[in-house]
């Protein structure tokens, strides 16, 4: 049987609504999610456990402007961005948002707080004092990491642990005292700082949360989870076809990723069920590729 060409596919995806994939997508994270859940193995915080923790970061894939004309990006480039919500404990993303990639992080956000008592993990990218408002009220934890230029006052140094931890090198309380920080109705609320050695590359970390009770590792390791997010975009991009469209109008490239999603859900469901070994994902992706070859 011989596969369909591209300009098939291509025109057939102009009809075809992405939001048939888009709902088939959520429908399936809801049926299979909770057997997905219990099969994957992550590393768990003590202090933290069962606790619900959201990873959010989004990823920007370049695309042409002259093909691709409604993803403007900068003077001479396009670039759409996929906005991820990804729930720890799953591994897959609970939410999904694709737009023009000039769309700030901070308002690509559909419901920027959650239930009360969820720790929401992001990047620099999501440093916004209006977002850091309704967090606090709704009760949501977030770690995230400062601005370089933003302007605060140190209200008291925590101790740090000795002759462990060595990695933190400072844990203190402040308070933002900026006009936007008064504004946003922030600069009376106390928030925490937390700077950390990153061994691996030599750089400093200067993370922010409102939590001021746990342990500075906690606060630590926690932004560290946002690497499972970083890995996540790198195994679609390398495993599945999101980097190459099959039609240049902003529903087919749309439709195109959540198929993507989905096949990476189910990928991950045969893997996390039934595979004894539990190989990484994109050596199982090849795997599948030799056997449907093999098939053929």
């Amino acid at each position: 049987m011989q596969n369909p060409s591209k300009s098939t596919m291509s025109d057939g995806n102009k009809n075809r609504s992405y939001k048939v994939f888009e709902t088939l997508y959520h429908r399936l994270l809801g049926y299979y999610g909770q057997i997905l859940k219990t099969r994957h193995q992550w590393h768990i915080i003590e202090e933290i456990k069962g606790k619900t923790i959201k990873l959010i970061d989004s990823t920007v894939i370049s695309l042409c402007l002259n093909l691709f004309d409604w993803a403007k990006f900068r003077t001479a480039k396009g670039g759409l961005k996929i906005r991820t919500i990804l729930e720890e404990a799953l591994s897959l993303p609970c939410f999904v948002n694709i737009t023009e990639a000039k769309v700030a992080d901070s308002k690509g956000l559909s419901e920027p707080v959650f239930d009360k008592g969820t720790i929401v993990v992001e990047d620099l990218g999501y440093f916004d004092f209006d977002l850091f408002k309704k967090r606090c009220d709704a009760g949501n934890v977030f770690v995230t990491r400062i601005k370089t230029n933003t302007v605060y006052k140190s209200i008291e140094e925590l101790d740090l642990p000795d002759k462990e931890d060595l990695d933190i090198l400072k844990d203190e309380l402040i308070r933002f005292t900026s006009n936007k920080a008064k504004e946003s109705k922030i600069d009376e609320i106390t928030f925490r700082l937390v700077t950390v050695y990153r061994e691996e590359d030599g750089k400093v970390l200067h993370i922010i949360t409102n939590q001021l009770t746990w342990e500075a590792r906690t606060i630590a390791d926690l932004y560290k989870k946002r690497w499972d997010i970083e890995l996540f975009f790198k195994i679609m991009k390398q495993n599945l076809q999101i980097k190459t469209f099959l039609g240049a109008s902003e529903n087919t490239v749309k439709l195109q990723i959540y198929v993507a999603l989905i096949c990476f859900m189910l990928l991950e469901l045969i893997r996390r069920v039934y595979c004894k070994e539990k190989p990484a994902f994109s050596n199982f992706c090849e795997k599948v590729r030799i056997l449907s070859h093999g098939r053929n």
